[in-house]
């Protein structure tokens, strides 16, 4: 019987990642560089699922390997910045996301990613400017369209906060968070009855935290 190659041991990779057995797929990963070294794809997936199991210094040295690799491996420097935010260092994160939008101008998550690194070192402003971009791409983008609405809402835009979590409950009404959301930007700024509508119907569709905050603020 001949010797799987090391692409057939990646595809099985593959599987076993998306079956969420992680062991396997690091296993097959294992053996696929053994018979390829410089398998750039096999470095960023172990990056990646070890990203998923918290091994977080491991996943960034070989999502470091595969992009010595392939400077201009797009999954991977998306996946670095990912890694990069989880570990507070949001300049550097950027600096990947930066590299993938040269790359890729109109690659949306990239612009997604790069605002939430740019919003926890408080700018605001260009965050809100690169879901603006995320938003022009794909229109029916429902996360860029919350995390613009949480921006404003931080930065003190109200209203454009409210016109934002109105458009994520029309693309999206089972978008939980996005009433909660609502309902707390209209309760800050005194529309009381409002805001307990909003919540009203998070609670019917099963938001345990609207419940909560009925209990507290609406009775």
């Amino acid at each position: 019987m001949a010797q799987n190659s090391a692409s057939e041991y990646y595809q099985s990779a593959l599987i076993n990642d998306s079956q969420k057995d992680y062991a396997a797929a690091l296993h097959d990963l294992d053996n696929a560089l053994g018979m390829r070294p410089d398998f750039d794809s096999a470095y960023c997936l172990q990056g990646c699922i070890n990203y998923k199991l918290g091994e977080y210094k491991l996943a960034l040295k070989q999502l470091d390997k595969a992009l010595k690799l392939n400077p201009q491996y797009v999954d991977a420097l998306n996946g670095r910045g990912i890694l990069k935010a989880q570990l507070k260092d949001y300049s550097a994160a950027i600096r990947d996301f930066n590299k993938i939008i040269e790359l890729k101008p109109f690659h949306v998550k990239a612009y997604y990613n790069r605002a939430q690194a740019k919003a926890r070192l408080d700018d605001f402003s260009s965050a809100i400017a690169d879901l603006d971009k995320a938003i022009e791409y794909d229109s029916h983008y429902v996360n860029a369209w919350y995390s613009r609405a949480y921006w404003k809402d931080i930065s003190g835009d109200y209203k454009g906060a409210v016109a934002d979590y109105k458009k994520v409950l029309e693309l999206d009404p089972s978008y939980r968070e996005a009433y909660i959301g609502l309902a707390t930007a209209m309760y800050q700024h005194n529309e009381k009855a409002e805001a307990c509508e909003v919540l009203k119907t998070a609670s019917e569709k099963g938001s345990i935290m609207a419940e909560e905050l009925i209990e507290k603020l609406c009775k």
